[in-house]
């Protein structure tokens, strides 16, 4: 390469595809960038990648899987055989987003899927928006392992061909030239084996294949897939590699002598790749033959991957190659086989028909035998690759020749030796290369449900928003144990979509957190915020209360979130289990209002404030009576008594219920009686003692003893009275004394009268006594006797005992305040008069007899 083509070539390598002119872009050397895919992540299209340098964003990528087949690793024939194509050989464009350190990330779904592990890559398919010229050799990075080997490019309009576009051995790498540091080779034991372990001497490097080496079985005649087999001891040819069609066999190695060591177990060719549909594929490459002299007969590369789409294609070197390399020519030692042709696709409407598109097996390396007697093992050829176009006349490409025996003296000079060529490639429709249009969107909530508060039995609905996409819905709830799904069904339904229907709602839901998660497939889900469902219960209303005086303590049972209490004295409170004092005792109507924002419960009792009793009651000291003593007591106990127990021991009744009893002793003597009080709230007791005293009707009696003046003195001689009225005939004021003198003006008879009196009746005695004022009296004259009247005041009869009169009255008159008679009897017979006065009003009656000498009359009380 001269000078100036060299700074050409740099200048090229070096600029855009959009540098030159606005209308034609010059391009050469490699304009394509290589980074191997160690991680995909699907859920967000991110590529990990080895190297970003050269990526941009909005541009578009070639994501291509080299390798990850899996072969049959016996010791036997069928080492190599391809058992599973994996992910190997698919590929896709795909645009790049955005570009992150080390990181790719994708616009659209990947239509594919891949295996980091199989060799990866993702490699930019420069634009050439107008026209672009090859002004010098176009190619690609040969794969090494990793990256490299694909050379792709679009042109909108025409693509000029001024220089040849190439991958020529740009592929799978051919096995290592390898001389082990010692060789024991026996004639007596041929190496016969399909693997052997690194750096063995028994055989060769095997060429490179869609299935990786296997650690410990790099070495020996197996082919790797359509990597072509490395020769066995001694001296055998490479197997040449594969495309789709195989690869050809290694030739012999021949030893003259008898003892010598001869190589009759050469690399088996590469096997064709069977499974091409949607795939692409390097060439495979040649295996390398065996050697013990020097590392001369490696195995030959196999072609590289192109891929160009242009409008129109001319140019003065119509040439776009991706051939496989020979395999090396060995000096007394097995030659390499040659590497595989590899792929070209080629889209264009229109191109010359001198256009040489070339994807050819590699021919296998030659044997040089120095003018001996020898027939060292020439390589095996490579086979040819595929080409898918749209454009017709493109032959099928040609596989490799085998390598041949040189510079020999014995016959098999100018022979394969037993090498084979390749097969023939393919030439096939043309594909569209694979690249999703479903977009890389992450799910993305709008707006989340937002809260709420229901009654019971009520129904509620929850939304939320998201982004557009192909996403499912899932709701969750949490009730204080973490999140859960929740099943479809019971209360709940739409709990799939983006709108739940709570119905009924129930009081175990209240404080629920509700979302709904977002997801797209399995492995991307984000959630909304949450919701708080608030469910209120329908209230109930109930309490009981407990009275301690004046102070009631109400206990709340209500099921409510907020309360008011009427107390029923005009007092009220919102507490839950207030306590309240009343002014007073009573009856209070309670009323309880249990206040949901649903509804309204409410509660009433009656409320007794009450205190306990105090018993007490009044009875006179001293009780007369006459047959019996009536005792009438008198209750003062305390207006709250709600019972009455009485006790009178000796008296009639001797218990009592009543609140105001009147009680019957019939004999003389000290009594107590006892009074127990009762409320809801206590007791009390009150006990008296008192002295009863029954008495006899009284009996008046009277003597006189007249002194000189006028004045006499009477002696009161009645017997059973407690209280005594005068009255001295003269019209004077009576007396109340028991015994009285009393000073007459003037001489004559006077009717003297003594009413003595008890609790029982009244006795009544008179007599006419004789008074001298200057001189001495003759003392009492008869009068008309003593009367009797009992009970005075009377209750239904009252009764007159005539049985001590001097003699019975003529008549008898009872009058009332007024002067009316309201009952007379004339000449009454027997010493007992009855009068009936139980229809008599209350009041003060006259009651008087008519006797010949005159009248005697005495007050009568009714009450």
């Amino acid at each position: 390469m001269n000078i100036l083509r060299c700074c050409a070539f740099l200048l090229f390598v070096c600029a855009s595809p959009l540098s030159g002119s606005a209308q034609n872009t010059l391009i050469s050397g490699i304009i394509n960038r290589y980074a191997a895919v160690t991680a995909i992540d699907t859920c967000t299209g991110r590529l990990t990648v080895s190297d970003t340098a050269g990526f941009r964003a909005g541009e578009p990528i070639l994501l291509i899987q080299m390798q990850g087949a899996t072969i049959s690793s016996a010791n036997n024939f069928l080492f190599g055989v391809i058992q599973s194509m994996n992910y190997a050989g698919r590929y896709e464009r795909a645009v790049i987003a955005s570009v992150a350190p080390n990181t790719l990330y994708l616009k659209s779904r990947l239509v594919n899927i891949y295996d980091p592990a199989g060799g990866l890559q993702a490699v930019t398919i420069p634009q050439f928006p107008n026209n672009a010229t090859v002004a010098d050799t176009l190619r690609c990075q040969p794969w090494n392992g990793a990256t490299g080997g694909v050379l792709a490019f679009d042109v909108a309009n025409t693509l000029t061909l001024d220089a040849p576009v190439t991958a020529d051995g740009a592929g799978f790498r051919g096995g290592a030239a390898y001389v082990a540091s010692t060789n024991n080779c026996n004639f007596l034991f041929p190496e016969t084996a399909y693997f052997y372990d690194f750096g063995n001497w028994r055989g060769a490097y095997k060429g490179e294949g869609v299935a990786k080496a296997i650690a410990g079985k790099e070495f020996g005649r197996g082919p790797q897939a359509n990597g072509g087999g490395g020769g066995n001891d001694h001296n055998s040819g490479g197997g040449g590699g594969a495309h789709l069609s195989d690869g050809g066999n290694g030739g012999d190695n021949d030893e003259p002598g008898a003892l010598g060591c001869d190589g009759y177990y050469p690399g088996v060719r590469g096997y064709g790749v069977f499974f091409g549909i949607g795939r692409l594929f390097l060439g495979g490459g040649g295996g390398a033959g065996h050697a013990n002299n020097s590392p001369l007969g490696a195995g030959g590369r196999g072609g590289g991957i192109i891929l160009i789409s242009a409008t129109d294609i001319n140019g003065s070197n119509l040439r776009i190659s991706a051939d496989g390399l020979a395999g090396a020519n060995a000096n007394g030692d097995g030659a390499g086989g040659g590497g595989a042709g590899g792929s070209i696709w080629l889209k264009a409407d229109s191109a010359p028909g001198s256009l040489v598109v070339s994807a050819n097996g590699g021919k296998g390396g030659n044997t040089l035998n120095n003018n001996g007697d020898r027939c060292f093992g020439p390589g095996g050829g490579g086979a040819g690759g595929r080409v898918l176009s749209n454009l017709f006349g493109i032959a099928s490409p040609p596989g490799g020749p085998a390598g041949i025996v040189t510079n020999s003296v014995n016959a098999c000079n100018g022979s394969s030796n037993g090498a084979s060529e390749g097969d023939a490639g393919l030439t096939e429709p043309l594909p569209d290369i694979p690249e999703g249009d479903s977009e890389y969107l992450l799910p993305q909530w709008l707006a989340g449900p937002a809260s709420d508060t229901l009654c019971e039995g009520d129904a509620g609905l929850f939304a939320a928003q998201a982004n557009d996409g192909n996403w499912s819905y899932q709701w969750q709830y949490n009730d204080g144990s973490g999140w859960q799904d929740l099943p479809p069904g019971a209360a709940f339904s739409g709990v799939d979509t983006d709108t739940l229907l709570l119905d009924p709602a129930a009081p175990a839901q209240n404080g629920w957190l509700l979302r709904c998660v977002l997801r797209s497939g399995a492995c991307f889900q984000i959630a909304s915020d949450s919701a708080l469902l608030a469910v209120f219960a329908t209230p109930t209303a109930a309490f009981s209360a407990a009275v301690n005086g004046y102070t009631a303590d109400f206990s709340n049972q209500s099921s409510a979130p907020a309360f008011l209490w009427d107390f029923g004295d005009g007092n009220f409170s919102q507490a839950t289990d207030p306590q309240h004092t009343y002014a007073a005792e009573g009856n209070y109507m309670v009323t309880l209002y249990a206040i949901a924002p649903c509804d309204t419960a409410v509660a009433t009792q009656l409320v007794t404030v009450a205190l306990a009793p105090t018993a007490g009651f009044f009875a006179p000291d001293t009780i007369y009576g006459c047959e019996t003593a009536i005792v009438d007591f008198d209750n003062t106990a305390s207006a709250n008594s709600t019972a009455f127990n009485w006790s009178f021991p000796g008296g009639n009744p001797a218990v009592s219920n009543n609140p105001d009893p009147v009680v019957e002793y019939p004999a003389t003597g000290v009594y107590t009686a006892t009074q127990v009080v009762s409320n809801s709230v206590g007791a009390d007791t009150a006990t008296f003692t008192f002295v009863v005293q029954i008495l006899d009707l009284p009996t008046a009696d009277f003597s006189s003893t007249a002194f000189p003046g006028g004045v006499v003195r009477f002696d009161n001689l009645s017997q059973q009275a407690t209280s005594y009225t005068w009255d001295f005939g003269d019209g004077t004021p009576t007396a109340g004394s028991a015994n009285v003198d009393h000073q007459y003006a003037q001489s004559g008879t006077y009717t003297v009268t003594l009413y003595a009196s008890n609790p029982c009746g009244v006795s009544i005695l008179q007599q006419n006594i004789e008074v001298v004022v200057n001189g001495t009296g003759t003392g009492n004259t008869p009068g008309p006797g003593r009367l009797r009247l009992h009970p005075n005041p009377p209750h239904d009869y009252l009764y007159l005992d005539l049985g001590d009169l001097n003699a019975l009255p003529r008549s008898l008159r009872v009058l009332d305040a007024s002067g009316r008679t309201v009952y007379a009897l004339d000449t009454p017979a027997g010493s007992v008069v009855q009068i009936p006065v139980q229809d008599w009003p209350a009041g003060v009656y006259i009651l008087g007899l008519q006797f010949d000498g005159g009248w005697m009359s005495v007050k009568v009380m009714r009450e």
